[in-house]
This record gives C-alpha cells, sequence and structure tokens, in this order.
C-alpha cells in the first residue's frame, strides 16, 4: 500500500475460490414471508367471486324456488309469475307439443312466446317431457293455456341458476383447495430453510 493511499472499503474477503477469486458465502433461498400473500389472495378471490355471483343471481335464485303447477292445457294452468323470468313447460310423454301458448292475469289476456331457451337445463319429470321455455310478461297469480296438446301439462320455474352457483361455488372451492395447498408449501419451505440456517449456523 502505497504511504497516504486510503484503505480498501468494504467487508473482508471470505476466501478464494480457483484462480484466486473471491468465494462469498451462499445466499438462504428460504421464501419470503410475502410469499403468504399468494394463499390469502386466493381465498380472497373464491369468497368475492361467489359473493359476487351470488348477488348477481339472487333473485333468479329466489324465483327458481317458486311453486310449480299443472293442470288442462285448455281450462288453463293457474300458476305465479314473476314477469322478466323463464318458465319451463312440460307435456305428458308422448304427447305433442303445444304450437300456441297465452297467459291471463286478471282481465288481460296475451300471446307469449315459445323458445328452447335453458333447455340443456330442464330437469327429468316422471311422465312429462320438457317441450318448451316461455318469459313470463307479467308477475302475480296468472293461467296459463295452451293449444296443440292434450292431456295435463306441467309449469315449472326456469331453474338453470343452480346450474350456475354450482359452478361457482365449485370455483370457489377449488381456489381454496389451492391456497391451502400454496400456503402449505410455503410453510414448509421455510421450515426448511430455518432448519438449514440453523444447521449451518452451528
Amino acid at each position: 500500500m502505497w504511504p497516504g493511499s486510503n484503505p480498501p472499503v468494504g467487508p473482508p474477503p471470505t476466501g478464494r475460490g480457483p484462480a484466486g477469486t473471491l468465494r462469498t458465502p451462499a445466499r438462504s433461498l428460504r421464501p419470503g414471508a410475502r410469499w403468504y400473500a399468494v394463499p390469502i389472495l386466493l381465498v380472497l378471490v373464491a369468497v368475492t367471486g361467489f359473493l359476487t355471483v351470488f348477488a348477481y343471481l339472487r333473485d333468479d335464485s329466489r324465483v327458481a324456488e317458486g311453486p310449480s303447477a299443472n293442470g288442462d292445457p285448455v281450462a288453463g294452468v293457474r300458476i305465479r309469475l314473476s314477469g322478466g323470468y323463464g318458465y319451463f313447460i312440460y307435456v305428458r310423454t308422448g304427447q305433442s307439443s303445444p304450437f300456441a301458448c297465452s297467459v291471463e292475469v286478471g282481465e288481460l289476456t296475451g300471446p307469449i312466446r315459445l323458445t328452447r331457451k335453458n333447455s340443456w337445463s330442464a330437469a327429468e319429470r316422471a311422465s312429462y317431457r320438457y317441450t318448451a321455455t316461455f318469459e313470463a310478461p307479467v308477475s302475480g297469480q296468472a293461467t296459463l293455456r295452451c293449444r296443440g296438446t292434450e292431456g295435463p301439462i306441467l309449469v315449472t320455474p326456469d331453474d338453470t341458476v343452480r346450474g350456475y352457483l354450482r359452478l361457482a361455488f365449485l370455483a370457489a372451492v377449488g381456489l381454496g383447495i389451492l391456497a391451502a395447498v400454496s400456503f402449505a408449501v410455503t410453510l414448509v419451505r421455510r421450515g426448511g430453510a430455518r432448519r438449514g440456517a440453523v444447521s449451518g449456523g452451528g
């Protein structure tokens, strides 16, 4: 060292590796506490997502729990409707499908449009087969009349919403399981890193 020169700054070398290179201590790969944010975030997404879907479909779920009714299609089937929501029409097995239906509420009568909306989710009914879907034009106690079929018909609320809620619930459960696995992996890795640090220090 030349007179008057400053001493080198920094920690002393920990040793020399091959060809005189300096060797620094190995750094621990211990996961940081921030890793716990992953399972927490997954749980929050699962809970928030399911509650959001449930709140959005709450009215549909309420209507799906409504009563069913059956009766003669000519005399009319008395059923309580919720305006804007769908209903399934079933006919007796072996009977033809109706070609026209109407709804009567009080002194008002009007035709309804028959579709096949959500037919994939129509449940099997003993002695009946699904034939059509209609959207209730009004709310309240109504009489449904149909032409083109014989024998009693069955009218039920469209309960497709139940399938959507089941899917949302299963997705939330899946995210919960993923969060539990992530938490366990982080816990095990941090514990292993801690034990390794203690063994290395001894």
